[in-house]
């Protein structure tokens, strides 16, 4: 069953185009669309699948994913990198579901740019599926999202940077497997476990509770895109 959520629009982006955004693009990565004309809408979807029959070890009872976190912007902004330190913001998000300070970090964009910022306004269930529409531009042809693991000590899932560019074409669709992420703020081992502060860089959650020993974590869902005009 699809649940459309009523999304809140917090940023608008207006900025000039430049250059493109393509993965093979000039080292230039203040622009997005290159050439092309990269005015488009798309639905982006996240379908969760996270119950005790796909996650049985400590399944907590209270088990939901946080308000999203979504965003369109220039190659040259980021919201979060494997193996880097997260921001004051991700963590504040990460750790306590608050998506302030995410917001406030990102409205003016890394680059000087104003990218578009699109949250939902309620938690997601942990077997479903929720939608959005997204504009994109010339200078915002990357998509970047988030939804906290709730409980959780400071983990998420999450797509950095996700390039709708492809070669001189955008995309129609795509899908990414979501793994669980640590945002590297608590060092807490277990969905219940109490704030103990260690800091460290974000790294994917491999083994207890997501999944035995050191096999890769069971997937938690997917982050779907579809072009709709």
């Amino acid at each position: 069953m699809k649940i459309y959520f009523k999304l809140s629009i917090t940023a608008f982006c207006l900025i000039m185009f430049s250059c493109s955004g393509s993965d093979d693009s000039d080292d230039d990565n203040s622009g997005g669309g290159g050439g092309i004309d990269a005015q488009a809408t798309y639905r982006i979807t996240f379908t969760t699948n996270f119950t005790a029959n796909t996650h049985p070890t400590d399944y907590p009872d209270n088990a939901s994913f946080g308000k999203v976190f979504l965003a369109a912007h220039s190659p040259g902004s980021s919201i979060f990198n494997v193996g880097s330190s997260a921001s004051d913001g991700l963590k504040l998000y990460a750790e306590d579901g608050d998506l302030s300070g995410l917001i406030t970090e990102h409205a003016g964009g890394e680059d000087n740019t104003l990218m578009t910022i699109i949250t939902g306004n309620t938690n997601v269930s942990t077997n479903t599926s929720v939608s959005f529409t997204l504009n994109v531009t010339p200078t915002t042809t990357r998509i970047s999202f988030l939804s906290k693991i709730s409980p959780s000590p400071d983990w998420f899932v999450g797509v950095s940077s996700f390039d709708i560019v492809d070669g001189n074409e955008l995309i129609e669709s795509r899908s990414v497997r979501l793994y669980p992420l640590d945002a590297g703020s608590d060092s807490g081992t277990s969905y219940e476990s109490p704030d103990s502060p260690e800091p460290d860089g974000i790294s994917q959650i491999q083994g207890l509770p997501f999944s035995s020993g050191t096999i890769q974590s069971t997937q938690l869902g997917t982050f779907s895109v579809e072009r709709i005009n």
